[in-house]
């Protein structure tokens, strides 16, 4: 095998795009490549990428988890904009997560693109390395090559990092490739919806491992703080043990996305078809339903949640006020009520709002003052609340003929 004897003490400048690499640079950092990964090289005359691909059967499970969904529901497709009509078969599906040079959007260089798609009964991670930055150019030819040949683009916080920092790049080579025409789904958002009151952070690291079951083993991964230093790193040495490293990671945030999306997409249709699934917050499942205007899919889950004992204050308030609207008022009495019990304050002004148009003064009266003192009861009180809960109290009070 060759020898080859890092650091190459090669100058390494802040703005990697104003890089001057020699070719022997860029072909010393080759071979420490080609030495010590799996892969190959594109065809490129110049300036050739380094590809990586890691199969999947689509068999195998991962903590007990698929891999590949059964389909897009309407639910998502309409909460994610989609055309419903549009047919999306896993082979049309493109994942997409870039590992960068800094981690801002300007002058950031992208010096592993990350895609994952389905082929031949396989999950296949393909990995899209710059051995030097005087190669990103051609990178962009394989990723022109899987968007082109797909119809939907899956991501994690790409709509906000990813795509705005290739099309930075795309413009800065003088390449067209219109990202934002093809449809995006990007996971982050659909994952806080489902998890934002469960997990006090909805980093693809922590749902890995609160609802995946997938802790990062600190043996092989890297935090993503660390990313661009390492890959400067490599650059300044040949070094590549935390580019091992940057591979592992960007294969974990691919796999794992494409395996985040399957557990919501099989589990998003209600009633579920296989049953309830622990890992799925169904009231979050039910406000995503009634955010697309599905309201007696919205209302059907909360009253089952009520019904099987899953009950706290805000299923009970917000099941309220759905009624509400719906105008079952003596329901919607019930759930705010419900909802009152167990110190939800707004669901105290709704009832007695209720109670007051039913005439039920004395009881209206007692939720409002309920409602008032829990409202003062807080750190920093609302003024308004505060001011209108007066107002309704002074006028229930006068209705029962009581002296102020």
């Amino acid at each position: 095998m060759e020898e080859i004897s890092p650091p190459f003490l090669y100058p390494v400048e802040s703005h990697m795009e104003n890089f001057d690499f020699q070719e022997e640079m860029k072909e010393l950092l080759r071979a420490c490549i080609r030495r010590d990964f799996e892969g190959e090289f594109s065809a490129h005359e110049f300036d050739s990428v380094f590809i990586r691909r890691t199969q999947h059967p689509l068999s195998m499970r991962f903590e007990g988890f698929p891999i590949y969904s059964e389909g897009i529901p309407q639910i998502i497709k309409s909460w994610a904009k989609l055309d419903l009509e549009l047919e999306i078969a896993l082979e049309d599906m493109l994942f997409l997560d870039l590992e960068t040079s800094g981690l801002g959007r300007s002058g950031t260089l992208a010096f592993m693109i990350g895609l994952g798609y389905y082929e031949e009964g396989h999950f296949v991670v393909e990995q899209i390395f710059l051995p030097d930055p005087d190669a990103e150019e051609n990178s962009f030819d394989r990723l022109r090559e899987l968007i082109e040949s797909r119809s939907l683009i899956f991501s994690f916080n790409g709509k906000s990092f990813d795509i705005p920092v290739l099309e930075s790049r795309l413009l800065y080579h003088h390449i067209w490739l219109n990202l934002r025409d093809i449809p995006h789904l990007d996971v982050l958002h659909l994952a806080r919806r489902m998890w934002k009151r469960r997990l006090s952070s909805c980093a693809l690291e922590s749902i890995e491992y609160y609802i995946l079951d997938h802790p990062r083993c600190p043996e092989t991964d890297i935090p993503g703080a660390q990313v661009p230093q390492a890959y400067q790193d490599f650059l300044y040495s040949g070094e590549t043990s935390l580019i091992s490293r940057i591979f592992e990671h960007n294969h974990d945030d691919i796999l794992y996305l494409a395996i985040l999306f399957a557990l919501i997409a099989d589990n998003a249709s209600y009633p579920p078809k296989g049953g309830k699934e622990h890992r799925i917050d169904y009231h979050a499942l039910a406000r995503l339903y009634e955010s697309v205007g599905e309201i007696k899919t919205a209302r059907r889950i909360m009253i089952d949640l009520i019904s099987e004992g899953f009950v706290n204050a805000d299923i009970a308030y917000d099941l309220g006020m759905i009624l509400k609207r719906e105008k079952d008022y003596p329901s919607a009495l019930e759930a705010f009520e419900m909802a009152a019990e167990l110190s939800h304050a707004e669901a105290m002004t709704e009832a007695a709002i209720i109670l007051e148009r039913d005439k039920c003064f004395e009881e209206a009266l007692k939720h409002s003052l309920k409602a008032q003192a829990f409202e003062k009861s807080r750190y920093r009180p609302n003024e308004n609340k505060l001011e209108a809960l007066s107002k309704r109290i002074k006028r229930l009070e006068a209705k029962l003929n009581i002296e102020p």
